[in-house]
């Protein structure tokens, strides 16, 4: 093979003139690729805006069962919720008027803050020598801590430790990186890839976290930038006290939590939850279960006497610490491992999520509530990241659109009529088959207004049962509201 000349001369007018009006072409492919993700978005948000505001004052016991899920181990706020990235002042408001703030200072009497928001909290630790701060939060809490950490101590802000990417953890930094502009941003080597991922994908992130895309960030410099990042551990002083930052998947690939060895305190992520943990997210990138349950057990080695959650109220004592996070890795541990063993008997994936068994010392026990996800999802999310996307079911290796199933499925149960009366029938009874004839008969006959209230009241009797965790019931409202929608148009063109 003939070998390139390195002194090619790229940089004469010609070539130079071909690699500018290449950078002009990708630049204006990539601002129309935007602009197609944005008019989708404000299409989709827009519809399902219509038909949120239509099913609210026609199943109104729903929505109100929905509306008290809609918390995540502390306060809620139907403000905030779906506004994650908005710096708006009406959410600082609304933040700062929700904002609870526990001092648990040690024997020098230095301060130690668990500051409680609605949806998540930070820790702020009072040092010999300056602040550090755990987690940021949101970015309406970003105005509110800054405004907040003056009036606990007099000392400077230093470091701010961001957990992980998400949303609710590392785009408070703004203002308090406005603030005090010398303060480090520590974080793990792997945040920025986090970040980045979030990032390209963020029309999707819009969608499947029912969040307004004008919010989404398309910029890396919006959440916390890192001025020191570590792989796996990083002991370090700062402001004259010791702090050990963990790496340890978990909810990101990218996740931390820290250790206080003074206060025999942990500030634990997303690690904690007081509730069963968003270990199986159907919506999100891959959790880490194995490294989760490491986690916990590494931080009950240390016996910590404090644990600070960024999503539950602070534990102490050292047997109540120990008992938090054990009862926890061991839910974890079982599911893991029930999937593990079945998976290797050669059980179908959706076999294995549909008969797994919830012991009674986990069912019964207060912390680990199935508020957000169901122990069937972090076992989907163990299998996922154990084996391929096939489900064992031959037809779907190779499948065709769920809309092309649905059609058939329609002709054969002889129209939507027989779809609808037996999807009726079987709600009372067995309301997950009948989420199956619903989803038939409303893909299927797209067109149908009876198979559109079939589905919209299948879903809306799911949202009201008592069993039905946040992340699923979000889901059913959201397919519900566009079924809503699409029903009052139908309506409108008679």
């Amino acid at each position: 093979m003939k070998k390139l000349n390195a002194n090619f001369p790229i940089s004469k007018s010609f070539p130079t003139s071909f690699l500018l009006i290449l950078l002009l072409i990708s630049t204006f492919n990539l601002m129309a690729q935007d602009a197609d993700i944005k008019k989708a978005a404000e299409e989709r948000q827009t519809t399902e805006d219509k038909g949120r505001k239509l099913l609210s004052k026609e199943y109104p016991e729903a929505m109100q069962v929905l509306s008290e899920r809609t918390t995540f181990g502390g306060p809620g706020s139907s403000m905030i919720a779906n506004r994650m990235q908005d710096r708006s002042p009406e959410l600082v408001t609304e933040a700062r008027s929700k904002m609870e703030v526990t001092n648990y200072s040690d024997v020098a009497g230095r301060g130690l803050w668990h500051i409680r928001f609605p949806f998540v909290n930070v820790t702020l630790v009072e040092t010999p020598n300056g602040l550090v701060l755990l987690d940021s939060g949101y970015a309406a809490i970003g105005q509110v801590l800054a405004d907040l950490i003056p009036t606990l101590s007099d000392k400077p802000l230093l470091a701010i430790a961001i957990s992980h990417s998400h949303v609710d953890h590392a785009y408070g930094a703004y203002a308090l990186l406005k603030r005090w502009p010398e303060a480090e941003v520590i974080t793990t080597q792997a945040y920025l890839e986090e970040v980045s991922a979030d990032i390209e994908l963020r029309g999707s992130l819009a969608k499947y976290n029912n969040q307004a895309l004008e919010n989404q960030s398309d910029n890396s410099s919006v959440p916390a930038q890192p001025t020191r990042t570590f792989r796996d551990k990083l002991d370090t002083i700062i402001g004259g006290e010791k702090f050990s930052f963990v790496h340890s998947p978990g909810e990101t690939q990218g996740q931390m939590w820290v250790w206080l060895p003074e206060r025999k305190a942990v500030t634990t992520g997303d690690f904690y939850q007081g509730f069963l943990p968003n270990t199986g997210n159907g919506k999100r990138r891959q959790r880490y279960t194995k490294e989760w349950v490491g986690a916990l057990r590494e931080m009950i080695s240390l016996e910590p006497e404090y644990l600070l959650g960024m999503h539950a109220a602070a534990v102490t004592g050292k047997d109540e610490v120990a008992s938090a996070l054990g009862i926890t890795a061991d839910a974890l541990e079982y599911i893991r491992d029930y999937t593990i063993e079945r998976l290797n008997r050669g059980w179908r994936k959706d076999q294995i999520a549909a008969r797994i068994e919830w012991p009674e010392r986990f069912a019964e026990h207060p912390l680990l509530k199935i508020h957000y996800n169901r122990p069937a999802d972090i076992a989907r999310m163990v299998a996922k990241r154990y084996t391929g996307w096939w489900d064992d079911i031959p037809s779907h290796f190779a499948p065709l659109e769920f809309d092309a199933e649905a059609a058939e499925a329609v002709k054969l149960a002889g129209g939507v009529e027989a779809l609808e009366k037996r999807g009726r029938e079987l709600l009372k009874t067995d309301p997950v088959l009948a989420s199956r004839l619903a989803d038939w008969a409303y893909y299927g006959a797209p067109n149908n207004p009876q198979a559109k209230r079939l589905f919209i009241d299948v879903y809306m009797q799911r949202i009201a049962a008592e069993d039905t965790p946040l992340q699923e019931a979000t889901v059913y409202l959201s397919a519900a509201a566009q079924a809503r929608a699409e029903l009052k148009a139908l309506d409108e063109k008679k």
